[in-house]
């Protein structure tokens, strides 16, 4: 038992060390913290320089591409006009009418071509700002695995062949989130876990299961229980990891806390509240938790941010919540390393926090045009934010803020964050995917 955990030790090390540079796993790369180790990266682009290729898709999704070699898994909704439409079930869909199928591409990177595209289930619909293709896909370079947010977990092998499918709603209840089920599975060794994180009215409310990745064989189910009222249990947010240096643990934000698990069984081993501190019904969570170095960083709505210190048993809020600050983002997740943390904030502002104390740098200065919903890539000195209407501002990475660049694409409804590999980054708005490189000189 002893070898089989330092085996996925070494695995998670080796995945998020030797294979940084070249893929982009799942949601947030590599590390699962939104940061690579990719030098080289370009600063400046448009849609006649630096472009190296681009690709038409068939429809928008929030879903950030997933990179393992020579190959980009995608997801999307149909095209408008073929079959029937998708219906909008909450608010209007700002990303433009679409079909009901829900579809995961798989485009080449070398030249952006489709290699292969299959239909995942036929049950799209809109929530506002997104719709039922949000999921990203993970992959280990041997399967893919793709949820979408009508509740259907499909694992394919690298030629598009299904090898398993799994209907979560059928299985264990519907989904009872307000605007749609939008979480990302992670992959763990040979584990795919998934959280189910809302406010249902029933006794099955909140839940985290794992399957066996290989099977589709559930390997373990637990409740994960919170006293969060109204909608405030309703969790957008994506599972993470915090390694230490005898194991490592499933890290859970949503419902006014962030939770830490055993992912051997999925038990929880401890919690840490905070982000609601006044019991604010509508205090739903977008942003995921962010792990550097030690420590979980998670805000909900309008704050505040709290950063909480790894470990303990029970709840430890009194005794392990490092610091808070009302610089808190709403639907994008932070990112940053073991001295600075970086906050996109959704209306075009943007932070930098002394990671260890809270302490700021400097505070909400002023971005391009915003909304931004996309999460922020930090790579190669730098950090990459892309507004909804697909224009990327380059900023220094480091104690003073500084623009370098502001980069225009087609100006699609842009919600899907930067994934980048090698020395490219992969752009995805509501019209194309882009893989943008400098040009020889």
């Amino acid at each position: 038992m002893m070898k089989a955990a330092a085996g996925t030790l070494l695995l998670l090390c080796f995945v998020a060390r030797g294979h940084a540079v070249e893929n982009w796993p799942q949601w947030r790369g590599p590390a699962l913290n939104g940061g690579s180790d990719s030098t080289n990266l370009p600063v400046s682009w448009s849609e006649t320089r630096n472009v190296r290729w681009k690709t038409p898709l068939p429809s928008w999704s929030a879903a950030t591409p997933a990179v393992w070699g020579d190959r980009i898994f995608v997801m999307s909704g149909s095209p408008a006009g073929e079959g029937a439409e998708a219906p909008t079930k909450k608010g209007s869909s700002r990303g433009g009418r679409e079909g009901r199928d829900l579809l995961l591409l798989c485009v080449s990177r070398k030249d952006g071509s489709v290699i292969w595209q299959r239909t995942l289930d036929n049950d799209n619909a809109h929530y506002q700002k997104q719709n039922m293709a949000s999921p990203s896909p993970v992959t280990d370079g041997k399967s893919v695995w793709a949820m979408t947010g009508s509740g259907v977990l499909t694992t394919l092998d690298m030629a598009g062949k299904v090898i398993w499918r799994r209907e979560v709603q059928k299985d264990y209840g519907p989904f009872g989130l307000d605007f749609g089920y939008a979480s990302s599975p992670l992959l763990f060794g040979r584990k795919l876990i998934i959280q189910v994180l809302q406010s249902r009215d029933d006794k099955d409310q909140s839940y985290l299961t794992a399957f066996d990745a290989d099977t589709g064989r559930t390997v373990w189910k637990v409740d994960r229980p919170t006293d969060a009222i109204d909608e405030s249990p309703d969790s957008y947010t994506s599972p993470t990891l915090m390694r230490y240096s005898d194991r490592t643990e499933l890290i859970i934000g949503g419902g006014d806390y962030v939770t830490g698990h055993d992912l051997a069984t999925g038990q929880e081993i401890w919690r840490c509240g905070g982000t609601n501190p006044n019991r604010d019904p509508k205090y739903r969570q977008v942003g995921s938790p962010l792990v550097v170095d030690g420590m979980v960083f998670m805000s909900a709505r309008k704050g505040p941010l709290v950063a909480c210190k790894g470990g303990g048993h029970g709840n430890v809020t009194a005794t392990h919540l490092a610091w808070t600050s009302a610089a808190a983002p709403d639907v994008p997740t932070p990112v940053g390393d073991a001295k600075y943390l970086y906050i996109l904030h959704d209306i075009g502002m943007f932070s930098c926090l002394d990671a260890k104390t809270g302490k700021p740098y400097y505070l909400k200065e002023r971005l391009p045009d915003g909304p931004y919903s996309a999460s922020p890539l930090l790579a190669d000195g730098k950090v990459y934010v892309i507004n909804e209407n697909a224009r990327t501002t380059v900023l220094a990475a480091g104690a003073e803020f500084k623009i370098l660049s502001e980069n225009q694409l087609d100006g699609g409804r842009t919600l899907s964050s930067i994934a980048c590999a090698g020395k490219e980054l992969f752009i995805r708005t509501s019209k194309c995917l882009y893989c943008i490189s400098e040009s020889p000189k």
